[in-house]
């Protein structure tokens, strides 16, 4: 039994897609999926290195080339322990260790995790209780491919769900009940709702608009944007004033548009330096309309004024609490607190308005399958509710989540900025940034 367990995971886990065999030096890239170095390597020789960008060769999500090429994709450190882990057991097996003494009625297996690292287990037990599992993998009319966005509409109290795969709009109550939903006969990304109701969905192929606004039927209320045509948006969220933010991963930078959806203003540009952004997936908005970016490709979070000010920048690659790998969505509730699918970690963290670590309400999201990560987070009322994304695997998840037990912590405890200005410019390692001096 051990043996055929290890198999299944070695065949669906272990085993580069282009290649077909173990993996060697898994590289991991911004859409969560991963390849062998070489393999990857031959295959943008191939075809794409002229372009400086090339379609994963699973999901076909566009991703851009790192400056030092293949070798800038980071390793999949995860891969790589679970191959030493998996080879572990199998020797464990062939050396004769596995009782096979057992009675036929008792379940017999061998840990091929070990418990104490791989265990789902929560930060809060107390606090954070699995409620409900909603959504399924299909393509039938409510089935999930890839969960790309999620909003909550206050107005009708429901939980909007965008499938970037299906290219469609689903309706769920705050319970996690099917309600309907509606097809898009173009790309989207991401979803938000407005001050009045009405769906904005990130788009692409569709004309020159960047972003469509729909009504709950379906119906097409108008398209903005008229010099997008090669754009490829993805995040989008509306702050308290009404503008409309969006995250390009074509030019690596944040457009702001007007109340009026009018083009207002853009700041960043591809790279890793501390005003640049590399694959921002995400944006969110705080209560004083600051700019919540996850810079997927640096493996960050970064807070920015409107005008593109920095303010924070906190994270770095690494599985450590507060470090990050590849994060996707990000979330801010009603305090500030900021919430962070940090997918190939396999969890969610939280964090304070500047940025310090709080608290890992959900991780180890691979127990619900193997490569099993969260790609988004958002809150309503008092449930967090994550996105989870695998392999034949599309749901979502309610936690019952009490998020005023860090309201009295974030405000006690007022503190200097972590971000990368303290160490890139000695000019900020003398001053605090916070949200009181701004």
């Amino acid at each position: 039994m051990a043996r055929s367990v290890a198999g299944q995971i070695e065949t669906s886990l272990l085993s580069c897609s282009i290649c077909m065999e173990h993996f060697k030096k898994p590289k991991a890239l911004p859409c969560l999926h991963t390849f062998c170095e070489d393999c990857l390597r031959d295959y943008i020789v191939s075809r794409f290195e002229s372009v400086g960008s090339f379609p994963c060769p699973i999901c076909r999500q566009l991703v851009y080339i790192p400056p030092n090429g293949v070798y800038g994709f980071p390793d999949n450190h995860f891969i790589i322990s679970l191959q030493d882990t998996v080879q572990h057991s199998s020797e464990y097996v062939e050396s004769g260790s596995f009782d096979n003494n057992l009675p036929q009625n008792e379940h017999t297996s061998i840990p091929l995790l070990h418990p104490d690292k791989y265990s789902v287990r929560f930060t809060k037990p107390r606090s954070t209780r699995l409620l409900k599992t909603f959504g399924h993998f299909g393509l039938d009319q409510d089935g999930l491919v890839h969960v790309s966005g999620m909003a909550f509409s206050p107005l009708t109290g429901e939980i909007l769900v965008a499938d970037c795969s299906l290219n469609k709009v689903l309706m769920y109550s705050k319970s996690g009940d099917y309600l309907g939903g509606f097809v898009c006969d173009c790309s989207i990304r991401d979803i938000a709702v407005t001050a009045q109701g009405s769906i904005l969905l990130t788009v692409s192929r569709a004309g020159s608009a960047i972003m469509r606004e729909y009504g709950h039927a379906g119906n097409v209320i108008a398209s903005h944007g008229s010099f997008y045509k090669f754009e490829n948006p993805f995040g989008i969220c509306v702050s308290r004033m009404g503008k409309v933010i969006i995250s390009s991963l074509q030019n690596s930078n944040i457009h702001i548009f007007t109340e009026r959806k009018k083009p207002s203003t853009k700041f960043g540009s591809r790279g890793s330096g501390p005003n640049h952004f590399m694959v921002p997936y995400y944006v969110a908005v705080n209560s004083r309309d600051d700019i919540v970016v996850s810079d997927s490709g640096n493996h960050r979070v970064k807070i920015h004024k409107n005008d593109g000010t920095i303010l924070h920048i906190f994270g770095k690659q690494g599985s450590q609490n507060g470090e990050f790998f590849y994060p996707q969505g990000v979330f801010v509730d009603k305090y500030d607190n900021i919430y962070v699918a940090d997918a190939n970690n396999f969890r969610v963290q939280v964090f304070s308005p500047e940025g310090e670590y709080l608290s890992t309400p959900v991780e180890n999201t691979y127990e619900f399958g193997v490569d099993v990560k969260p790609t988004n987070v958002i809150i309503v009322e008092n449930s967090l509710v994550v996105a989870l994304r695998g392999t034949r695997v599309s749901l979502l998840q309610i936690y019952d989540w009490k998020n005023q037990d860090f309201t009295m912590k974030t405000k006690k405890k007022k503190r200097t900025s972590t971000n990368l200005l303290d160490s890139c410019c000695p000019c900020f390692s003398s001053s605090k940034i916070n949200y009181d001096e701004i």
